[in-house]
């Protein structure tokens, strides 16, 4: 289970999973990432929370949103994975 500092940044991930109708990003959500593609995949959708949010004053949340995310893939052992996700 990936580990939020407030319940917003979960809800903003679950909120884009759910409109992009990407069930594999909300079940990674709920049960955190197993592996090296499951964290690739959650950086492909903070990407596209970002390009989908540029109009919204959300940048506090989207920072705070990354960190959880690249703390959780770190911790799991697939933080080499995310960093290169998140690169491309």
């Amino acid at each position: 289970m990936i580990d939020f500092k407030d319940d917003k940044e979960k809800a903003l991930l679950l909120e884009f999973a759910a409109t992009l109708n990407d069930q594999r990003s909300l079940k990674l959500i709920e049960t955190g990432v197993q592996s090296a593609s499951d964290a690739a995949h959650l950086a492909k959708l903070y990407w596209s929370i970002v390009d989908n949010t540029l109009d919204r004053d959300i940048e506090h949340l989207l920072e705070k949103i990354y960190t959880a995310l690249h703390i959780h893939c770190g911790n799991r052992g697939f933080g080499d994975r995310w960093e290169d996700a998140i690169q491309e």
